[in-house]
């Protein structure tokens, strides 16, 4: 029993924090191929989770504060920092989609084939991606960015 609790404990201590993050947000993404069937119980227990968060943020005021104080000054996030209980309450009431999704995929999303970009599709996605601004991550240049074209 404790080597089934341990192996429990270090699986989710050794999991991506960014495929829990992204997991929830796919559940009410009307973009992953998710039907309403799963994306309507997720999205109101997203929004259950996170009006039930909203008087916890309030109590862990001061928790929340330390926390960003002590963050570095160019970094800080006030909204992810104060509001952190309830974007995890949101998550966490998502996850009420899951077993309607794993359903849902066993039964419909698993049988369909991928749909293919078409060729101005694809285009349109290399056009933005070339445009985007990645300010996020501080990278110099190798060679300047072309002009007029």
């Amino acid at each position: 029993m404790i080597f089934k609790a341990a192996f429990a404990l270090g699986s989710v201590l050794c999991a991506s924090c960014a495929q829990l993050v992204a997991y929830p947000d796919a559940l009410v993404d009307a973009r992953t191929g998710r039907s309403l069937f799963t994306r309507v119980p997720a999205t109101v227990g997203g929004v259950i989770g996170f009006t039930v968060g909203v008087p916890v943020d309030l109590v862990a005021l001061p928790v929340t504060t330390a926390v960003h104080l002590a963050q570095d000054p160019l970094q800080r996030d006030v909204l992810s920092t104060f509001l952190f209980p309830s974007f995890v309450l949101w998550h966490i009431g998502t996850l009420i989609g899951a077993p309607i999704d794993l359903v849902e995929w066993g039964a419909f999303r698993a049988f369909r084939s991928p749909e293919s970009l078409t060729a101005a599709e694809m285009e349109h996605c290399e056009l933005e991606l070339d445009q985007t601004d990645f300010s996020l991550f501080p990278v110099t240049p190798v060679y300047p960015r072309p002009t007029g074209s």
